[in-house]
């Protein structure tokens, strides 16, 4: 199991829709977000490799400016 902590990019006047887009992607949880355009969320996935397409899958999502893993461990 890969735990990553992540942190989404977004222009500020999408934030809303872009919760909601993330919320509804396989392993994603929203954790919270400021009036920047910050949000927080954790991905939860099997391997490397389901990690790394959620990771490209959120950058893709429109409105979203980046999205950067700031932390990540790895359970058996």
């Amino acid at each position: 199991m890969n735990i990553s902590g992540v942190l989404v990019k977004a222009y500020p006047e999408n934030i809303v829709t872009i919760e909601k887009v993330l919320s509804t992607m396989e392993g994603v949880e929203v954790h919270g977000n400021n009036e920047d355009g910050r949000i927080v969320i954790t991905v939860e996935q099997d391997n490397a490799n389901q990690l790394s397409d959620t990771l490209v899958e959120i950058q893709q999502v429109p409105g979203v400016l980046s999205a950067s893993m700031i932390y990540h461990h790895f359970e058996d």
